[in-house]
């Protein structure tokens, strides 16, 4: 079999894994406080010549995805929960798999008073859920002070990392931390209040890459047919 469909393969694999990033990016490109996603890839067997191998075989091998921490456009709501976090920073949510992370700032009430980002309880910098009296209008400050009924109750937990595009993903809006971003820093800054980050994950960037990934997908698909044909050409017995 040629070696070159192999190649043709890791490139064809390299191709689907951009193809699905790129479709979670168009899907979420209305979705408040979402970071586009970007597939990262390495050359493997680079010193197969060393090796004793064939030194023109190449292969891409995906390594993991890294987050685009670029900025959103901001959008004014006027609503007294809308917030927009600094821009190195995070809010902290509690959810059944631990403390999670996120820049979606469109803050709910539940019917209880519990404040929630994503639908899970927005955390005050002790670690606790905060949560309002549901008779009072509950409101943020540019410095992340929640107050109900214009009585101060709690400031929101704000943290940075030390390198955020490496934070693991979960759903569109919320992340984990891990081994290559760091653990959460406590962090302060000023908010924008009434206004919302839109994603920085275009519709128009996203079909072109779309429409780009997708014929580098059908080429390489192209490049393993003809390999394929190739082999059963040269394997084919003559018929006597």
């Amino acid at each position: 079999m040629s070696k070159g469909v192999y190649s043709a393969l890791s490139g064809a694999v390299a191709a689907s894994i951009q193809l699905d990033t790129t479709a979670q990016n168009l899907a979420n490109a209305g979705t408040a406080g979402y970071r586009r996603l970007r597939p990262l890839f390495r050359e493997a067997l680079a010193d197969a010549s060393a090796q004793g191998r064939d030194a023109t075989a190449r292969f891409s091998a995906p390594t993991g995805t890294v987050i685009d921490m670029s900025p959103g456009v901001m959008r004014a709501t006027g609503r007294a929960l809308d917030i927009v976090p600094p821009q190195e920073g995070f809010l902290a949510v509690s959810t059944p798999r631990g403390e999670r992370y996120s820049r979606a700032g469109a803050i709910e009430q539940s019917a209880g008073g519990e404040l929630l980002v994503a639908g899970y309880p927005l955390l005050d910098d002790n670690g606790q859920p905060i949560v309002v009296d549901p008779s009072k209008t509950a409101t943020v400050s540019e410095d992340g002070q929640v107050f109900s009924g214009g009585e101060p109750l709690a400031r929101i937990k704000l943290v940075s990392f030390r390198e955020p595009g490496a934070l693991s993903p979960e759903g569109a809006t919320l992340y984990a931390s891990s081994a290559g971003s760091g653990g959460p820093e406590a962090a302060s800054g000023q908010y924008r209040v009434g206004e919302l980050e839109d994603s920085n994950a275009t519709p128009v960037v996203a079909m072109t890459e779309l429409l780009t990934t997708s014929r580098i997908f059908d080429a390489y698909q192209r490049a393993i047919d003809t390999f394929r044909d190739a082999d059963r050409r040269i394997v084919k017995v003559p018929e006597t």
